[in-house]
């Protein structure tokens, strides 16, 4: 059987659709398939148990009355899924392992588009989004339902304290709101307009300007305290643009290539000692 039976009263008998696969014909269908990539088994097979796709999507989406072709779309990825992994040498029926792929499928597309925003999707996260949704079927009616007592079941089936059973509550059940809407009343601001300026975050440009004025000032003053030779040679191959290459200025001082980079990396250590002296590191360079 495609799809368990929910309705059966005494003295019937389910009549068997004549689209329902036998226990042999559907593992025939699923051995073609996985064994030898014939996809007119795979077909057959997903045609078959096309309603029990559809059951499950509807039932996620019950509050429409209608099947979302969203999740009817996911539902039937579930059932490929399903097609692709189902082992025929367990002696399962393909229904009972479909059911919770299709199942799978479906209510995670249906909780990652609860929101506009993207939300959490961690094992605590899927287990308050399912528990709620048992508190919401059993309270169907009850509108002002007791939160707190929720929040305290909430933390009873997931095993963590009250506060964070609250915190996760508000995190599945909130609404998406407009950044247009009033922040108070009708006539009140806009919540975009409440939201602060990154831009105004920024430091203000006469004071960045003072402070780019004084590191050069204590740059120049860390400067002069080297051998002018190396001073030479940090502005020359750090500052001029463009830079001088080491060849260029051993040539011109009458010493090697490596020399150079000898004097280059001494001066820098001593300009890193007498920038340190003034307070300043490379955090304030970068």
């Amino acid at each position: 059987m495609n799809k368990p039976v929910t309705n059966i009263t005494s003295g019937s008998r389910r009549v068997r659709s004549p689209g329902m696969l036998s226990r042999d014909t559907e593992q025939a269908l699923i051995r073609a398939w996985q064994g030898q990539g014939d996809r007119a088994a795979r077909d057959r097979l997903l045609a078959a148990f096309a309603p029990l796709a559809a059951a499950i999507a509807k039932r996620v989406g019950r509050d429409s009355g209608e099947v979302d072709p969203d999740l009817l779309q996911q539902a039937n990825i579930g059932l490929m899924k399903a097609a692709d992994r189902f082992d025929t040498d367990r002696g399962l029926r393909f229904a009972t392992y479909a059911a919770w792929w299709v199942r799978d499928e479906v209510q995670a597309y249906a909780r990652s588009n609860m929101s506009i925003v993207r939300r959490p999707n961690s094992h605590q996260t899927r287990a308050a989004v399912a528990r709620l949704a048992r508190l919401d079927a059993q309270t169907p009616d009850e509108g002002g339902a007791d939160s707190a007592a929720q929040n305290r079941q909430l933390a009873e089936a997931l095993g963590v304290g009250e506060k964070r059973a609250a915190e996760l509550r508000a995190l599945v059940t909130g609404r998406d709101q407009s950044l247009n809407a009033p922040a108070q009343d009708e006539d009140g601001a806009e919540r975009i307009a409440l939201l602060v300026d990154p831009a105004s975050l920024d430091t203000p440009l006469p004071l960045q300007r003072l402070e780019t004025e004084g590191l050069r000032a204590v740059l120049a003053e860390a400067l002069a305290t080297l051998p002018r030779r190396e001073c030479d040679i940090i502005i020359a191959t750090q500052i001029s643009d463009p830079p001088a290459t080491l060849d260029g200025l051993g040539a011109q001082y009458g010493v090697s290539k490596e020399r150079v980079r000898q004097l280059r990396e001494r001066a820098f250590e001593r300009l890193r000692a007498a920038l340190a002296d003034h307070g300043v590191g490379p955090d304030h360079l970068s």
